[in-house]
């Protein structure tokens, strides 16, 4: 895995080669069955027209495999990862622009949301859309296949980063798929394994 910043404050990085090509092909056609409406808040909502299909956090087979190295980066245990979901977007589908920190959401799953894990299962083109943005980061990325989009939701005190904004926009051509993962911790962990993570990552 090589891992490549992208931006210092807020933390925002990129693990190159964070998953093999047949563990996406695994995850695709696990997912392919159970693709519904994603949601917001388990709410549909315009703002947020993609497909997800949730995986579950299986310790074996590819989702137990990635959920081990998402462990072994981020420092968190398995039990503070979230059910893994694979996302699905064509042409014309999009997630507007918001912050992951939901005290509730989709699972009971507590305390808040810390870091987000989005690992891009295909390319997309150049100039085919599908891109990740940070709005008031002005920063764009561009899916390529087995690459994880990791950043920071909290400050290192632990309060909201509200610098972390992002969207993902609509595919012009082609269709984009994703996992999405996020890992929960406590305020008081959270300062402790930040500190970690930088030490880990080189950042």
């Amino acid at each position: 895995v090589r891992v490549e910043q992208v931006l210092a404050s807020p933390r925002v990085r990129l693990l190159h080669d964070f998953i093999t090509a047949e563990e996406a092909e695994e995850i695709l056609a696990t997912a392919e069955p159970r693709f519904t409406r994603s949601p917001v808040r388990s709410v549909a909502s315009e703002r947020r027209t993609s497909k997800t299909a949730t995986l579950g956090s299986s310790s074996s087979g590819a989702i137990g495999r990635i959920r081990r190295r998402i462990s072994h980066f981020s420092g968190y245990p398995d039990s503070q990862l979230e059910p893994l979901q694979v996302v699905r977007y064509h042409p014309g589908e999009k997630y507007e622009p918001h912050h992951d920190l939901f005290d509730i959401c989709d699972f009971e799953q507590k305390p808040r949301r810390h870091v987000p894990f989005l690992i891009y299962l295909n390319n997309m083109a150049e100039g085919a859309g599908g891109l990740t943005t940070f709005p008031r980061l002005h920063v764009g990325v561009r899916p390529t296949a087995y690459t994880a989009l990791v950043f920071n939701d909290v400050l290192d005190s632990g309060l909201d980063d509200e610098r972390t904004e992002h969207s993902g926009t609509a595919p012009q051509e082609g269709v984009k798929y994703a996992i999405n993962i996020w890992i929960r911790a406590p305020r008081a962990r959270r300062r402790a394994l930040t500190r970690r993570v930088k030490d880990m990552l080189g950042l």
